[in-house]
């Protein structure tokens, strides 16, 4: 009898801990949202992470993104433009979200961190209102930019 009783607990431990693994996704955020871990919180059993959602804007190459916790509460929110490498040159956006890891950034008027979205294309979206202010600064500092290249 005890025998049976820790095999069933250590099912549910064993379901619970599956089920724990893949988070569910918040109402407020779309079907195309990505969540992307960041840990394990053993105290909860849960995984930590940020779901990230981005659809096209209202302005020409604006992206409408989110950035929430693994609960649904908006972290940051608004319209973001992307950036390339080569030169910092605007790229198209077009491309889905990237699997690799959120990055996050002081913004130059926000003056707090911000979200640097990476996409498939090699793109990293950034908010509209910081984006011309950050790739002053990446310029002129190349290594954050690569920094923020290496997040994977």
């Amino acid at each position: 009898m005890l025998f049976c009783c820790l095999v069933l607990l250590a099912a549910g431990l064993f379901y619970r801990a599956n089920f724990s693994l893949d988070p569910s996704r918040p109402d407020n955020m779309p079907e195309n949202s990505r969540f992307i871990p960041t840990g394990y919180d053993l105290e909860h059993n849960e995984r930590k992470g940020t779901w990230v959602s981005c659809d096209s804007g209202s302005g020409a190459g604006d992206k409408l993104c989110r950035v929430t916790d693994p609960h649904g509460v908006v972290i940051f929110q608004g319209n973001f433009l992307p950036v390339r490498e080569s030169g910092s040159l605007p790229g198209n956006g077009s491309e889905a979200l990237a699997e690799s890891k959120l990055g996050w950034v002081n913004g130059p008027l926000e003056r707090s961190p911000v979200p640097v979205i990476p996409m498939t294309d090699g793109s990293m979206l950034v908010p509209r209102d910081d984006r011309d202010a950050l790739i002053d600064r990446w310029n002129a500092h190349p290594d954050e930019w690569k920094k923020l290249r290496s997040v994977d």
